[in-house]
């Protein structure tokens, strides 16, 4: 999801370019973060990289440590956060939840402001995806139905669309945007769909026999699309077919990419690495971790794994 999502848009030139050449030598060491709540997401932004979760919480981590930057959420109802995602240029997280929960995070001044309930929703987010620069973003968040909400920023407001669901029915999992106008989304019957007019319009672009319920999506351009789900593999999409690589027996729960490098993590804390030459197992977690979401790293940021009970993993070298 994280969320997945989100992440997963190319960081500014400012940020430095994604930190996507895996080593084998790095480790992955638990971080002490000043929580012992569920954490259900991870996303980089221009400053470092950004944690949610139970109660309203959202950590950052700068300069090496990880603090609280909110307890309760936007409005101290303490409605937990279950999705967050950057703008392209990090300068705005946008962060989604319990009880139609939503709010940006502006990274330069410090500052949050509350958008919860557009269209008066207030069902819970599953998803949230961002694309563009801060102040003229487009948006999409998934609700617990399923349903897919676009909004576009335009400085201090955003303006909502009806609510859709891309497919025939049945519930999307998750969406992922990209800098120019395209769009991704999974739900619960193996399909995929695509945008290509700015989240307006959706097509079922796949995938045929998956047999799968898609959990996660993760898109940098029309050509490098991954999803993942249920039963341990990963379908990759290069703006024609797709190809499928089981991982294992367990559902991928996490998963971003860049153009050519991806990590994923399974239900097991197994996390997988992908590189030009494909995908190999990296490295098992402690035992008993409970993984919800993975972000890679930039020049100022490891890549990071995040979970239950204040979990968080970095890559370190």
């Amino acid at each position: 999801m994280t969320n997945r999502r989100s992440v997963l848009g190319a960081i500014a030139a400012g940020i430095g370019s994604l930190a996507g050449c895996v080593d084998a030598d790095g480790k992955w060491v638990a971080a002490d973060v000043p929580t012992d709540a569920a954490l259900y997401d991870v996303a980089t932004a221009a400053d470092g990289a950004y944690a949610v979760g139970e109660d309203g919480i959202l950590l950052e981590r700068t300069d090496g440590d990880w603090s609280i930057r909110l307890e309760g959420g936007p409005d101290g109802a303490g409605d937990a956060f279950r999705a967050a995602t950057a703008t392209n240029n990090g300068r705005t997280l946008w962060v989604a939840g319990d009880g139609g929960t939503l709010a940006l995070y502006d990274v330069v001044a410090d500052r949050i402001v509350d958008f919860s309930a557009p269209r008066g929703a207030t069902s819970s987010w599953t998803a949230v995806a961002a694309a563009g620069l801060s102040g003229e973003e487009r948006l999409s968040v998934v609700n617990s139905s399923g349903e897919l909400f676009r909004g576009r920023r335009d400085g201090p407001a955003v303006e909502w669309a009806d609510p859709i669901k891309p497919g025939s029915g049945s519930s999307v999992t998750d969406v992922a945007l990209t800098a120019l106008t395209y769009g991704y989304a999974v739900d619960t019957d193996g399909g995929v769909f695509e945008s290509r007019d700015g989240d307006v319009s959706w097509t079922q672009i796949g995938i045929d026999g998956a047999g799968v319920d898609f959990e996660t999506v993760a898109a940098i351009d029309d050509g490098h699309v991954s999803v993942a789900g249920g039963d341990g593999t990963v379908f990759a999409y290069d703006g024609v077919a797709w190809s499928r690589t089981s991982l294992g027996e367990q559902p991928i729960v996490a998963l971003a990419r860049e153009r050519y490098d991806a990590l994923a993590v399974s239900a097991a804390g197994v996390v997988y690495e992908r590189n030009f030459d494909g995908w190999t197992e990296n490295e098992r977690l402690e035992v008993g971790v409970e993984p919800h979401s993975v972000a890679l790293g930039t020049a100022r940021t490891p890549q990071v794994i995040v979970g239950e009970s204040g979990t968080a993993f970095e890559r370190r070298y």
